[in-house]
């Protein structure tokens, strides 16, 4: 959630970082973003989102934006369960679980 201001009584936007966040950088991994002024570059966070935007972030140490990096990565790994009706089972699905690959065993088309 970004604040209009730091009363924090308005907020700008929100972003779903389980659903919509495509990739996480931080420290030097965050080539070509400028930090604010009295910040090392070690300390920010960039987010690119599915739409093709990024959300830069700026941590108050290096240790602090990794610790928000690996936290944003776990928090995105979390699976959600769908039902398969051939095994009347419920199975996990990572969130980028669309990406599927179709295997047809016995098949040898070399």
């Amino acid at each position: 959630m970004f604040y209009t201001t730091d009363s924090r009584k308005e907020y700008e936007t929100r972003v779903s970082l389980k659903s919509t966040c495509v990739n996480v950088k931080s420290g030097l991994e965050c080539a070509g973003a400028s930090p604010p002024q009295s910040h090392p570059r070690e300390n920010l966070l960039v987010l690119s989102l599915k739409d093709g935007s990024l959300v830069f972030l700026c941590a108050n140490s290096e240790d602090e934006a990794l610790a928000w990096k690996l936290t944003i990565m776990e928090a995105k790994r979390s699976p959600f369960y769908s039902y398969d009706p051939y095994n009347d089972a419920y199975q996990s699905v990572p969130v980028d679980g669309h990406n599927a690959v179709y295997i047809t065993p016995g098949n040898d088309n070399g």
